[in-house]
């Protein structure tokens, strides 16, 4: 049931992370939605599903961009893979966790992204990155954070109620 409704969801954040969140900027920095969602519904337990709701939303994102193919995915596949080793144990022991772990998430991704464009020839400015994009985007991201964790969870809950025994 998650894959039904998390693949078109994925499509459907990268064309409003491409188009619509693309023009509210802080600096030139703007919300990464795929990753916030892969971050949050992974927080949730279901790692499988956005280890792969990471490489479809990936490749949707790059699809959409100039960067080379399949850039965005492996940097989003990394973050899923680093969120899958917590499996959802010490989400209920804080609130504040979805924030810091929005906050690595969005280093993790953001490094990916600026080592890949590096390495692939186009020259980086390591300043003007760190403090014009990748601070703002963070910021942003850590700002979603906790509404998508708080929506992921809920949803999480409907999709895949606990089971009951009975007798």
């Amino acid at each position: 049931m998650g894959y039904l409704l998390g693949v078109p969801l994925m499509a459907l954040l990268a064309i409003l992370q491409s188009t619509v969140f693309g023009t509210f900027r802080l600096l030139d920095g703007a919300p990464d939605l795929v990753l916030i969602a892969v971050v949050s519904w992974g927080q949730t337990g279901r790692t499988r599903e956005a280890m792969v709701f990471a490489l479809l939303g990936g490749l949707f994102l790059d699809l959409l961009s100039g960067a080379p193919f399949g850039l965005t995915a492996i940097g989003l596949i990394l973050v899923a893979f680093l969120v899958s080793r917590l499996e959802g144990r010490f989400w209920e022991a804080n609130f504040l966790l979805p924030l810091g772990i929005m906050v690595a998430a969005s280093v993790i991704y953001h490094a990916d992204l600026f080592l890949a464009t590096a390495a692939s020839g186009r020259p980086v400015d390591l300043d003007i990155a760190i403090t014009r994009v990748f601070l703002p985007s963070a910021v942003l991201d850590v700002l979603l954070a906790l509404p998508a964790a708080q929506l992921a969870l809920r949803a999480h809950e409907a999709l895949f109620p606990p089971q009951v025994k009975v007798g």
